[in-house]
Order: C-alpha cells, then sequence, then structure tokens
C-alpha cells in the first residue's frame, strides 16, 4: 500500500514539472466516509473596517460612542460612505449577522473571494481573524480567503491613513500610520494600525482561514514554491523581482475540491526608483492571463485531475472571469468614454476563451458589488459559469450559497439577499450630528433622507442613490448627455427628441410619461446591481423591453449624438431588465450547462 502511495505521489510531481508548476505542499491523510451534498457559502466584498478599533494617540480626540456600550468608535463619516462604492461602518454589523445566519443554517464551509478587509490595514485584518476564529471554534465552521485589490493595496506594507475618520461632535479627522508624510510632519493622529499590510502581513495573520493545511484537510497544494513567483521587466530580462501569489488548493471534504486563485495583478513601474507597483483593482484576469502564466497551466492541471479522480472542483477568486453587463458592453462603450463604468474591468473576448479553455466549469467572483451570472463557452466543449457574489457593503447586499451534489456532479446555486439586519441604524444619532456640524460650518453635506432608512435593504438603495448624485454621474457620464438629462424629466422626452413620440401606442405613452429621468436613472443602476434581486417591478421591467422594442420598429432619429445614446441606453435598460439565471439555478459541474 505505500509502494502504491509513494507511486502515485512521484507520477503527480512529474505532472507538475512536465507543465512547469510545483507545489510546495501536498497531504493525503484518511478522512470519514465521503457525504452526498456539502453546502459552500461566498461572502464576497466584506470590506470589514474594525469600529471598536483601540488607538495609542487619540487621548485629545473626543470620539462618538456605541449607543449600547458606550464604547469609543473609530467609525468613517457619512460623507465618505456616500463618496465611496462601499459602507465602512454598517457592514462590521452585516458580517456578524451574515455569520450567524450560516451558524443557524449548519453550513460549515465559507469562502471569502477577497476585499475581507478595507485596504488590508492591521487593525481590520486582525479584528477578521478573531471573528473568523471565534465561528471556527463555536460553531466548527471553515473559512477560506483569498486576497482582493483591497486586502493588500500593493504586494508590500505602505505608509497610509484615512481622512474621513468621525469625531463625537461631527467633525472628520485623519489617522495615519507613522512613515506616512503626514505623521512624519506631525500634522496628523498616529497609529500603525493604518498602514496598509502587504501579502506577508495578512497571509501570517489570517493563516488557519485558507493559507496552511488543516490537521483535517485531505489534500492541500499551492500553485508556487513558497507562495512566490519571478516578474522580470519585459525590456531587460535581467532585472527581475520575486512576487507573491496566495493561491492554494484545499480538499476539506473528501471529494469537495475548493480553489482559491490570486487573481491580483500588481504591475511593477520599472522606470520608479524606488519601486512601485500599479494598483490591481482594473487589472483582473485581462492582465493575470499574461502576468501569471503558470497560474493557468496550474489550473488545467487541477481541473484534469478533478475528473479523472471524481473530485467536485469549485473556483474563487476576487475578479469576475466572466462578462457581467447582461451582454451590454458594446453599447455600454458607445456611452462611456474609456475608463468609465468599470468598462476596463470586464474580461475581454479573448480572456474569457483562455479561462473557458482551462476546463473550469464553476467559478464565484466579487469585485464588481453586483449580482450576475455569466456563462462562456469555450472550444472544449464544456461551459464556465463565472457567478458574481454581490458584496455584503453595497446595493443589492447578498450571499450565495452552493449545494454540491458528490453523486451527480451538480450545483444548486441560491442567492440570499440581505433586507434586515439588526442594528443596521446604530450608528445613525451620530451621523445626524455630523450633518448638524456641517451644516452649522457651511460645508459640503449629505442628504440626511438616507438616515430614515427602515431596513439594511432600504439604506443599501439610499446609500447607491447617493452615489448615482455624489459620484457616478460626476465622474462616468458624458457632460452633455448629463445636461440633457436635467433639462428632460420623463422619458417622453426621449422620444420627442427622437422624433417618434406620436408613434407610441397609448398605453406605452402613458407610461413613458408617468417614468420621470430621475427614476429610470435610480432603475438604471438597481438593476446594473441587482439584476434579478433589484427591487423593480415586473411591470416596469416589461416597460422597458418594450421601449426597446418600439424604438427598434418605429422611425425614430438617431441623428445627433444625444439621440444616439438615448437609443443606447434604452438598448442597455432592455437587457438590464430581463431576468437571466434567477436567484435559484443548478449547473452541471462536468459540461457546465444550466439544467
Amino acid at each position: 500500500m505505500i509502494r502504491v502511495k509513494v507511486l502515485w505521489l512521484a507520477l503527480w510531481i512529474g505532472l507538475c514539472i512536465t507543465c512547469k508548476v510545483s507545489a510546495i505542499e501536498y497531504f493525503e491523510v484518511k478522512s470519514a466516509p465521503q457525504m452526498e451534498t456539502v453546502k459552500v457559502a461566498f461572502l464576497a466584498d466584506i470590506h470589514l473596517h474594525d469600529i471598536f478599533a483601540n488607538l495609542h494617540d487619540v487621548d485629545n480626540i473626543e470620539l462618538p460612542k456605541d449607543v449600547t456600550s458606550k464604547q469609543p468608535l473609530l467609525m468613517r463619516s457619512m460623507l465618505a460612505q456616500l463618496h465611496s462604492t462601499r459602507l465602512f461602518n454598517e457592514n462590521y454589523f452585516v458580517f456578524l449577522h451574515v455569520l450567524d445566519e450560516l451558524a443557524e443554517k449548519k453550513i460549515k464551509l465559507v469562502a471569502l473571494p477577497g476585499d475581507f478587509t478595507d485596504d488590508g490595514q492591521p487593525i481590520n485584518v486582525r479584528a477578521l481573524a478573531r471573528i473568523l476564529g471565534h465561528y471556527e471554534k463555536k460553531y466548527g465552521m471553515r473559512f477560506f480567503a483569498i486576497p482582493g485589490n483591497h486586502d493588500p493595496v500593493k504586494p508590500y506594507t505602505t505608509p497610509a491613513g484615512k481622512a474621513d475618520f468621525l469625531m463625537a461632535q461631527g467633525k472628520e479627522f485623519g489617522v495615519y500610520s507613522y512613515q506616512h508624510e503626514k505623521c512624519m510632519a506631525k500634522l496628523a493622529v498616529c497609529d500603525d494600525g493604518l498602514k496598509n499590510w502587504g501579502y506577508a502581513e495578512i497571509l501570517s495573520t489570517l493563516n488557519d482561514f485558507g493559507f496552511s493545511k488543516h490537521k483535517g484537510d485531505v489534500l492541500y497544494e499551492t500553485p508556487y514554491k513558497n507562495r512566490e513567483f519571478i516578474w522580470c521587466n519585459p525590456n531587460n530580462k535581467k532585472h527581475c523581482i520575486t512576487m507573491p501569489d496566495a493561491s492554494y488548493l484545499v480538499e476539506p471534504i473528501k471529494g469537495v475540491w475548493l480553489m482559491a486563485i490570486d487573481a491580483n495583478v500588481y504591475a511593477p513601474q520599472w522606470q520608479n526608483s524606488p519601486l512601485t507597483f500599479k494598483g490591481s483593482s482594473g487589472a483582473g484576469y485581462n492582465a493575470l492571463i499574461d502576468a501569471k502564466p503558470l497560474l493557468l497551466k496550474w489550473i488545467k492541471t487541477v481541473v484534469k485531475r478533478a475528473k479523472t479522480q471524481n473530485k467536485t472542483l469549485v473556483a474563487f477568486s476576487h475578479f469576475p472571469m466572466g462578462e457581467f453587463y447582461d451582454n451590454a458592453n458594446d453599447e455600454l462603450h458607445k456611452v462611456f468614454s474609456r475608463g468609465h463604468f468599470s468598462l476596463p474591468r470586464v474580461p475581454t473576448p479573448r480572456t474569457a476563451k483562455i479561462l473557458a479553455d482551462t476546463g473550469l466549469t464553476l467559478h464565484f467572483a466579487g469585485h464588481m458589488h453586483l449580482n450576475d451570472t455569466a456563462l462562456i463557452t469555450s472550444n472544449q466543449h464544456s461551459q464556465l459559469v463565472n457567478v458574481q457574489v454581490p458584496s455584503l457593503a453595497a446595493y443589492k447586499a447578498a450571499y450565495k450559497v452552493v449545494e454540491l451534489n458528490l453523486a451527480k456532479q451538480t450545483a444548486l446555486i441560491s442567492t440570499h439577499t440581505l433586507d434586515d439586519v439588526p442594528g443596521f441604524n446604530n450608528l445613525f444619532s451620530l451621523y445626524e450630528k455630523e450633518w448638524q456640524y456641517r451644516n452649522l460650518h457651511n460645508l459640503s453635506n449629505f442628504d440626511r433622507t438616507i438616515l430614515n432608512s427602515k431596513s439594511y435593504g432600504d439604506f443599501t438603495k439610499q446609500h447607491l442613490f447617493g452615489l448615482i448624485k455624489q459620484r457616478f454621474i460626476k465622474r462616468d457620464w458624458p457632460k452633455n448627455l448629463v445636461a440633457w438629462l436635467n433639462d428632460n424629466h420623463h422619458l417622453a422626452d426621449w422620444f420627442l427628441n427622437m422624433q417618434c413620440l406620436n408613434e407610441a401606442p397609448p398605453n406605452l405613452l402613458s407610461q413613458l410619461e408617468a417614468v420621470s429621468t430621475k427614476e429610470w436613472l435610480q432603475d438604471f443602476y438597481l438593476l446594473r446591481n441587482g439584476d434579478v434581486t433589484a427591487d423593480i417591478t415586473a411591470k416596469k421591467r416589461i416597460t422597458y423591453q418594450q421601449l426597446n422594442t418600439f424604438l427598434a420598429q418605429s422611425t425614430c432619429k438617431t441623428d445627433t449624438q444625444i439621440q444616439q445614446y438615448l437609443a443606447l441606453l434604452i438598448k442597455v435598460m432592455a437587457k438590464f431588465s430581463q431576468h437571466t439565471q434567477g436567484e435559484n439555478f443548478r449547473v452541471d459541474l462536468k459540461t457546465g450547462k444550466i439544467i
């Protein structure tokens, strides 16, 4: 028996050498009989910020206090939240609520596809480790993390901080790490808990949550020896550096393989001295396929081995492997200029095909803070299903659960929205003080109606509406289109501009006159983020599709740039408003087909 195992291990090592991929660890241990079904939860883009963190140098700062415990709070301002695509404070309570919910459902395996912290600060990484350790010990849960672009902001530790923490009276103040220029000049509150940790510190602190073998794991391996690979200057092959990679494969339960792919790509800026790195936010798999070719080869070997050994394989990473705009990319590119509306984050057809050609059939991703499913067909007669897991810290907040049938090799995927979260409004009275302070001192202020939110679902919706006004319209949309939308107040104005309003049937005309431009814009983002879970009625979804049909069959003019923009946006909304895979669907893991 020992000779058989040694021979098998030798063959496996030979295969890896052939692929030029070396795994640093391989373990095979006895385990319990294979289960029939296994559930895995996916919690993406938690962006955990520890609002209860203690700082050393805040004796002269009067911090706001928790209404119940009276404990000082290190919280970000509401104004900051309404300029960010993520919440900073409430997600602390949401994260605990979701973990309690998973414990109640007796789900033992939990994957975190990146951005599990807010910029990888020590205070936040340690808080995550503390929370996960508690649930692991109390409920026997296992957690498997893989970093996103907000976990290590750069591959190595850098000075950092934030300028928008909140004082008790409503004023903002900054906290920075000691090596930051503001602290070097003695211009800020200083604490090294606010530096941005790199890979070494983050992986060491979260070692028990996917980055090392557990005693009961049947298998554990990594694609790169010592979790490092060599990146060389394309213009000077003798100029190379060592870069980290956190990918791993684990078999926590007999028959189940979880493949965590580190899709972060931090491109070295060779012309800079000392060497600096581009952020990973806009890179994703478009950059990975060229930056980490050995990682792609490893994925292929894992897929082949899983099929040969009859293992149920599920992959997850931070970045999408497929398109996430309901096949509306062509129209969106014609409306939004280069770099806007997150279009650079969409995998190109070449990228998606390369990933599908690995043979992988199911992948869970985060990063985009939206709900979507993409189907990518390869030349291998298989299909890659990319499931976008929504963020816990943005609209429409939700998590995904996959129920794996190990015998039938199928996966039932379900979406669990987070509308009711206890304690979501615990900080509202503190935000009210912030509003009063800003109003008193004639500072730019936020729309306080968000503080009337009756549920977490409504709160994230109001947060999204605030982003539309404060960020998206200003940064992404063409200025001439924004001006036109501001001057024209109903959808009927769109078709009047395109000189075909008189062609609209009476029932459609009444709907055109009933929907304001502002309401349409809000619906646009609700559907973009929420997809099938968006708070849009079936009747309104049908209306947006009927508008597109009317446009296609009419003599509407599209001669001017504004007319072209309007026609394109009508097509986009028709695609956004169609249901894709729904909240619950099943995947054949052998072929990737929806069944």
